[in-house]
């Protein structure tokens, strides 16, 4: 497939040490020829100084890509932040970064090689089938995505590794046509419910760098949203809502 255009999407929610350095990274992968690059940064009603810092970075850096940089109001969740971004979009293919480092832009190039080849439509990166990143460690929030991506494979019709991952290469028409309801972080079964409904869309996994980001370095998923993931599984998956 000609892909003409990826569209990043970047929801930013207290990240003011690492969304100028996220920035950076995207902004300086070097993508396949042929493809353009646009950000859409979402600014989820920080309370720290990241939204300052998104728009003096683009005041004094010359950009060579569109950057759409937008302010919500009242805090929405990751999700609500995503189906902002989803609405401003051009590009043919969208994905995902958070504005954190612990996944490594770099990999857009090789996520994107499934589908130009013309093997995919979606294309999802596995923290887990790269065995060099120490991403096979058995620790809770490990055995957490194993279970809820063995539950989501099992809903879906999926044979996927990583569900709960960030980095989804989707395309853009499909994903508008959706109805996307969730705001927090059940938006990632949504999403791959969502899209496995429609048997024309083939489903590849490529592994990605990872490198988990603790508590206290401002990790927001907890306990709470793993259970709304699980019964996002049995909502999207078995109550086809």
């Amino acid at each position: 497939m000609i892909i003409s255009r990826l569209s990043i999407i970047i929801p930013v929610y207290n990240e003011q040490e690492t969304v100028v350095p996220i920035l950076e990274k995207v902004l300086a992968v070097k993508l396949p020829d042929g493809i353009l690059m646009e950000l859409v940064v979402v600014d989820d009603a920080s309370t720290d100084s990241s939204a300052n810092r998104v728009e003096s970075f683009l005041q004094r850096v010359r950009l060579s890509v569109p950057v759409n940089f937008i302010r919500h109001e009242q805090n929405k969740g990751k999700g609500g932040a995503i189906h902002t971004a989803i609405k401003h979009v051009k590009g043919d293919y969208m994905i995902i970064q958070d504005a954190d480092l612990e996944l490594d832009p770099n990999d857009f190039i090789q996520l994107l090689q499934p589908v130009v080849n013309g093997n995919a439509e979606v294309v999802y990166g596995s923290r887990f089938l790269n065995n060099s990143s120490g991403n096979q460690s058995r620790n809770l929030s490990f055995l957490a995505n194993a279970f809820l991506t063995s539950l989501s494979n099992l809903f879906f019709g999926t044979r996927l590794t990583d569900m709960e991952t960030c980095y989804k290469l989707m395309p853009v028409p499909e994903v508008k046509k959706l109805i996307l309801k969730e705001e927090r972080f059940g938006f990632e079964p949504e999403v791959t419910a969502k899209l496995a409904r429609n048997k024309q869309i083939r489903f590849a996994e490529v592994p990605v760098t990872y490198i988990a980001r603790t508590d206290l370095q401002g990790k927001k998923i907890g306990w709470k949203d793993g259970v709304r993931a699980l019964w996002c599984i049995v909502k999207y998956g078995i109550l086809r809502q």
